[in-house]
């Protein structure tokens, strides 16, 4: 009687496992491949708008949509870094003189700056229109940050399995930059 019961118990954790590590399997290489998407459209994404010098409406569109695509949702994250560079001047009593030096003040605009000015409330103008698009100077900074929202499917099955709560997301890609030119 016990050597019958080992034996059931060994078949269903064999049955269990032959099920199992194949599906482990095909679910980290579905995250690797979003990861991957992620990655490659998230450069994508900063690279065109730093080589423009601006960011439409389409174009984040289409770098949601496709994220969105992988099956999975994302936090998107924008942060534009502005520079200004100001010229120092020192009192000589009666009149400033130029010292020869500037300095450089950095201020972030934050992504609801940014969605505001692409897709504003009460606008009635069109997508292509000037006034929806985000435009930015040479030598600003950009950075994206794409980061996903719940768990994928790989993560809830290593958490049943393993009888653990992961919190940290599975895809997690930043990308950035110097804009290097400016909208015209």
């Amino acid at each position: 009687m016990d050597s019958s019961l080992w034996k059931v118990l060994g078949f269903i954790i064999a049955a269990i496992l032959l099920f199992l590590v194949p599906l482990m399997n095909i679910l980290e290489r579905q995250d690797n491949i979003a990861y991957t998407v992620v990655f490659s459209e998230a450069n994508r994404f900063v690279d065109a708008a730093r080589d423009t010098g601006y960011i439409t409406p389409n174009m984040y569109l289409e770098f949601r949509d496709t994220l969105n695509a992988t099956g999975n949702t994302y936090k998107i994250s924008i942060k534009h870094i502005k520079s200004v560079v100001n010229p120092v001047y020192k009192n000589n009593g009666t009149m400033l003189d130029f010292t020869g030096e500037y300095t450089i003040s950095r201020y972030t605009v934050g992504e609801s700056e940014i969605l505001a000015t692409l897709f504003p409330s009460n606008s009635t103008a069109g997508v292509h229109d000037k006034t929806r698009q985000y435009t930015m100077k040479a030598g600003d900074m950009l950075f994206v940050e794409v980061r996903n929202e719940g768990k994928t499917m790989a993560a809830s099955l290593r958490d049943m399995v393993m009888f653990t709560d992961t919190q940290t997301p599975g895809i997690f890609v930043r990308a950035g930059g110097m804009v290097r030119n400016e909208a015209d």
